[in-house]
């Protein structure tokens, strides 16, 4: 279901890639070179991530005929295929190399809508960059950064040796999963192509970290700079200040600071190692990722003493300007809305009673759906008698002498519109658009029906609310898909509330 607005130029909630198998459920990032979506492979029954080749910049779209990619300009052809020809030869290497650990796996690619696919794997955690800000330390030490950045040097040195290099490895493509494990994003953008002079300020690029070599279309681009731009963000994390950008430093207008230099507590070789990393031209940087790594943290190293020989005159866990800053702007924010709200319950209560009732539905139609048949189960059979009459269309309160016809054409029934994320009533029940997705849940004495809805399938589950002789619940689904080939299937569990 659709958690935020996806602009009109992109694929929409409910489309479908692979015959209908892929279903983009959320939009999620556009980066300039590729736009990811959260879908979900309805064969897999899986959360699935949705790469979509797409630039705004050189391509548009044509929305009367399914949406397919085509060039603004005929000149950006050549461009167009270079990029769906890099795409494609990063995947079919990582799907070559599946399961690889300490990135986001692909597991296949598609070439629709005249543009390319990548389906990976669903991958929740949080961004380097979100964990670090948590951190009341002002810079941090090299060993602690490593802790994420040695699996992410591991994995770059096994792309690498696969003649593939990320070209992106910056703070927000690198992910931390709730089991701690790292895992690096974004291995299949085109980033070959991002020096393109038509892809100028794309967010793939990020000047913070990204080297020389990313935005000059005559220069080589290769694993030196995946480099670079771990080496950049040492520098960022140890020092906590950005690397200045490149072309500040090329012509040395802008002397860069030495970190160790720079109240920090790096040692001088690891200083040395990080900015022989983010060396403007790449034949001064190291040969290799596992150079680096080893320049930043030689086996032979006591780290424990040496840190102790700096004293601690010093005071390192001030605060980091950022962290301050934003606790600011949060606190503020926090302050307006209290307000607005407080004005806004004196003069719009009705309303705003409105608005939360329509966010509880939104959050309990979601939940329902991304449960299983014996989980949905259990939701239903644990809402309280308000809630069956917020959520459900509840015939159960009725005059008990009408048939279950004559009360269920007493009631106005009422859909959950997955797409327009409200209820709308049989009248509004609308099939008129390309994509439609609805839910009915119809409660009953005995029997609890729910009927999903949409463009390609109509599936309806019949729950017995009566336990059978042995304890067991009776559920029935009937499933009808877009030929009309009509399946039953009848199923028990046992419930314990």
């Amino acid at each position: 279901m659709k958690k935020n607005s996806i602009p009109k130029n992109l694929l929409q909630t409910g489309m479908t890639l692979a015959d209908r198998r892929y279903r983009i459920d959320q939009w999620v990032s556009d980066n300039g070179l590729t736009v990811t979506y959260k879908g979900y492979d309805t064969f897999r029954k899986k959360d699935i991530i949705i790469i979509e080749l797409f630039s705004g910049q050189i391509m548009q779209r044509d929305p009367d005929h399914d949406y397919k990619v085509e060039c603004k300009k005929m000149s950006d052809e050549d461009l167009f295929d270079s990029m769906k020809e890099h795409m494609i030869r990063r995947a079919k290497k990582l799907i070559r190399m599946y399961p690889v650990e300490g990135i986001v796996n692909v597991l296949t690619y598609l070439e629709e809508r005249n543009t390319v696919y990548v389906i990976e794997e669903y991958v929740e955690g949080q961004t380097l960059d979100q964990l670090l800000l948590k951190r009341h330390s002002a810079k941090f030490l090299p060993e602690d950064l490593m802790q994420y950045l040695a699996p992410v040097m591991d994995t770059l040195s096994k792309l690498h040796g696969n003649d593939l290099f990320h070209g992106a490895v910056y703070p927000d493509n690198i992910l931390i999963t709730k089991d701690k494990k790292v895992v690096l994003a974004g291995c299949t953008n085109p980033m070959e192509d991002v020096a393109s002079p038509q892809l100028s300020g794309i967010a793939a690029r990020n000047d913070a970290y990204a080297p020389v070599e990313l935005f000059v279309p005559e220069a080589g681009r290769g694993p030196s700079a995946d480099i670079f731009e771990v080496s950049a963000i040492l520098y960022r994390y140890v020092t906590g200040q950005p690397l200045p950008v490149y072309y500040d430093r090329v012509n040395e207008e802008t002397v860069t600071a030495v970190p160790e230099d720079m109240m920090t507590r790096v040692m001088k070789f690891q200083s040395e190692a990080i900015m022989k990393g983010v060396a403007v031209y790449d034949f001064n940087r190291f040969a290799t990722i596992g150079q680096l790594k080893s320049a930043i943290c030689p086996d032979d190293v006591d780290y424990e003493s040496l840190n102790s020989d700096l004293g601690v005159a010093r005071n390192f866990t001030k605060e980091p300007f950022w962290y301050r800053y934003q606790k600011n702007v949060k606190r503020k924010y926090l302050l307006l809305v209290g307000g607005i709200l407080l004005i806004a319950a004196l003069f719009m209560g009705p309303e705003l009673v409105g608005v939360g009732r329509s966010v509880m539905t939104e959050h309990f139609y979601k939940k329902l759906i991304e449960k299983d048949t014996a989980g949905r189960f259990e939701m239903l059979m644990e809402l309280s008698d308000s809630e069956l009459d917020m959520y459900t269309n509840n015939y159960r309160n009725q005059d008990k002498s009408l048939t279950d016809e004559q009360r269920s054409a007493k009631a106005v029934t009422k859909y959950y519109d997955f797409q327009l994320e409200k209820y709308v009533t049989q009248e509004k029940f609308n099939t008129d658009r390309n994509y439609y997705e609805y839910m009915k849940i119809d409660c009953w004495d005995k029997e609890i029906w729910v009927t999903y809805i949409s463009d390609w399938e109509r599936v309806q589950t019949i729950y017995s609310v009566v336990p059978e002789d042995n304890g067991q619940y009776r559920i029935t689904t009937i499933e009808a898909d877009g030929n009309g080939v009509v399946k039953e299937d009848i199923c028990y569990i046992v419930y314990k509330k």
